[in-house]
């Protein structure tokens, strides 16, 4: 099976991830029959091939194949609804543990606070398997703002209030979430612009037509490096390893604009419990080889292997947290 996430990263940014990460042992520890019974399965993925979730999915999926004995195990785009397409094929499957659902934050968080009725029960219809990854945002200006750092920014916006617009990459995203944080957090309502995708804003922030904006550190940091725009702070809890000379919001004070997103993986309703066990431990074997760490390190995500138990803790620790922003900036998509 031709391997589509190497293809799509350069070697060279390849072998710096690799060069940037630990060495660290892959588990090995026994699995399930069910495990090692030949067969195929598919992981569904609901947003566009090469983008974030398809290439998370894509850097996982031959080491998990491989570790669970299967002959094939490919990754699967069924696009639209925000997701819910996919996840509504994910949860009419055999559950049989061998359709799997790589779902963003947007999924099982976002979605259930921000749609009257998002359609679905994160807690009925999704089975947790594993975190796969996280993933931070930034904030940027163009080039040619005056503002070089996030004090001279702060000043600028208390000088130019009528100014104070930032673009996100859409609307109910994480990136409007933030700078309604950041805002509280520096004494200055910031205006929200969204966009119909990330390339657009980001373009727009080049050109100077917006004077701030938020989105991944990914699609963020090559315009960053090549002097298009100038990140400023990350939204991460500390600086982060893809970009260490650039200060966290916490670190400068601003201790409440902070949170990421991430990746993650679910099975349909129904699955027996060692099915999913053994679910886990492919994910884990593959989030702990080197070569795995370093596609999803390229791409701007940290692995994160760990159980059921903690992604669905995970979910829920989420939804407490960015309930009240959400509820207190009165968006809805619907």
């Amino acid at each position: 099976m031709k391997n589509t996430t190497t293809s799509s990263l350069s070697r060279r940014a390849l072998l710096q991830a690799m060069a940037a990460l630990p060495l660290t042992a892959p588990l090995a520890a026994p699995l399930s029959a069910f495990a090692q019974a030949a067969g195929s399965g598919r992981i569904i993925s609901g947003f566009a091939a090469g983008g974030g979730a398809d290439l998370a999915a894509r850097a996982v999926v031959d080491k998990m194949r491989e570790t669970l004995g299967w002959n094939q195990l490919v990754v699967e785009n069924r696009t639209g609804a925000a997701g819910k397409i996919a996840l509504d094929a994910m949860r009419a499957a055999t559950p049989d543990g061998r359709t799997l659902l790589i779902a963003p934050l947007v999924t099982p968080v976002l979605a259930q606070l921000t749609f009257k009725n998002p359609g679905y029960d994160p807690a009925r219809d999704m089975v947790p398997v594993g975190m796969v990854g996280h993933f931070q945002f930034s904030l940027a200006v163009p080039a040619a703002h005056p503002a070089k750092n996030m004090a001279e920014l702060v000043k600028w916006l208390k000088a130019n209030p009528s100014s104070a617009n930032y673009g996100s990459p859409s609307p109910g995203s994480l990136p409007q979430f933030f700078g309604i944080m950041l805002g509280r957090a520096i004494g200055v309502p910031m205006v929200h612009v969204g966009y119909k995708g990330g390339a657009h804003m980001v373009n727009d922030l080049a050109g100077g037509q917006i004077p701030v904006g938020i989105n991944t550190e990914g699609d963020l940091l090559e315009l960053h490096r090549g002097g298009k725009i100038r990140i400023l702070a990350t939204f991460a809890p500390k600086r982060t390893p893809q970009m260490p000379d650039i200060p966290s919001m916490v670190e400068l004070g601003y201790k409440d604009a902070v949170g990421s997103a991430w990746y993650s993986l679910w099975t349909t309703p129904g699955t027996p419990s060692a099915q999913v066990s053994a679910l886990n431990q492919a994910l884990n074997v593959a989030l702990n080889t080197t070569l795995v760490k370093a596609r999803l390190f390229a791409q701007g995500v940290e692995a994160a292997p760990g159980t059921p138990q903690e992604l669905e803790a995970k979910r829920l620790a989420d939804i407490a947290k960015w309930k009240p922003i959400i509820e207190a900036s009165g968006f809805k998509a619907d």
